[in-house]
């Protein structure tokens, strides 16, 4: 059993640093590409431009390795910032990282060499993963110079969750019409993506039961309100809140309900939040208001925990 974990080890060790790129993006960590990065001599370096992420990535890590015959490699890994899970990788090849100047055309060994890293990338991710989708002279550059342009791209899907694909634009086609410039290119990028679905965030039920529950703790609420006791009032709150309400909002919150009178419930359901949390709502209306829709309501917001977030008497508008 010991010999067995032992190698099992080893051949982990294998997969994740004995080559240059990490495709096996469900099964490697972060901290095991950084340390791949390392092991390569790669130059950690900061990251100058903010990444606007709407599926809640952090910035990304940069690492940037030497080439000898195209430009220097540029590695970007993306990640979740709640817990570090891989979202995707970009390696990228691009004469514009380093050299910014316009009409930067590049003689033909230079550009046969960016060609063949392309082709020799694509034969390497082929013997792992198979024959890929490939699309050639796709971009506008290619119809304005099919010549002597090269434009490839190459996409395989290893499973349903994952997404590799590589392409490649070489070309020193230049044009410029008034305020638009069409400049030389010469870049690869290699693309590994982890395309699994989210899982849907699990809905609270609101049984009877629950429904019941959730009543019962709004009216031992009402009464601690009613008294004007905060103490009493916060142990019905939520951690998210209890700590920021004060005395003078418990007595203001008091002084804008009628104890006197008797309420009912007049709707509950669940309410999702951005961040996938949810959140059981109640709203009750005073038992003497006749009108439709009542002139009062008393809205009461629960959290996961079945402890309050939110307490809210409106008035509608005449």
């Amino acid at each position: 059993m010991r010999i067995t974990f032992t190698i099992g080890i080893l051949l982990i060790g294998i997969s994740v640093f004995g080559q240059e790129f990490g495709f096996d993006i469900h099964n490697t960590s972060l901290e095991e590409y950084i340390q791949m990065e390392e092991r390569l001599g790669s130059e950690r370096i900061p990251t100058t431009s903010n990444h606007v992420s709407f599926s809640g990535d952090a910035q990304p890590i940069k690492f940037k390795r030497k080439e000898e015959k195209i430009s220097d490699l540029i590695a970007f890994y993306y990640f979740k910032e709640e817990d570090s899970t891989m979202s995707s990788i970009k390696y990228e090849w691009d004469v514009y990282n380093f050299e910014k100047q316009q009409n930067n055309q590049k003689p033909k060994e230079f550009q046969e060499a960016f060609i063949s890293k392309y082709k020799g990338l694509k034969e390497d991710i082929s013997a792992d993963y198979g024959i890929p989708k490939v699309k050639r002279n796709y971009s506008n550059i290619s119809r304005l110079d099919s010549i002597n342009t090269f434009v490839e791209s190459s996409t395989w899907k290893p499973n349903d969750s994952t997404e590799i694909e590589i392409y490649a634009t070489v070309s020193n086609y230049y044009e410029k019409r008034g305020a638009s410039t069409i400049n030389p290119v010469h870049r690869i990028r290699l693309y590994v993506r982890n395309q699994a679905k989210k899982k849907e965030p699990i809905v609270p039920k609101l049984d009877e039961k629950r429904l019941y529950s959730l009543v019962s703790v709004t009216s031992d609420f009402m009464k601690e309100l009613e008294l004007k006791n905060t103490e009493g009032a916060k142990r019905f709150l939520s951690d998210l809140i209890k700590e920021q309400v004060t005395a003078e909002q418990i007595q203001l919150l008091s002084a804008q309900i009628d104890f006197e009178r008797e309420t009912e419930l007049v709707y509950s359901g669940i309410q999702m939040g951005l961040d996938g949390s949810a959140f059981t709502i109640l709203q009750f209306k005073y038992s003497d208001d006749k009108e439709s829709p009542p002139k009062e309501i008393v809205k009461v917001v629960f959290d996961e925990d079945d402890l309050i977030v939110g307490l809210q008497p409106m008035k509608m508008q005449n």
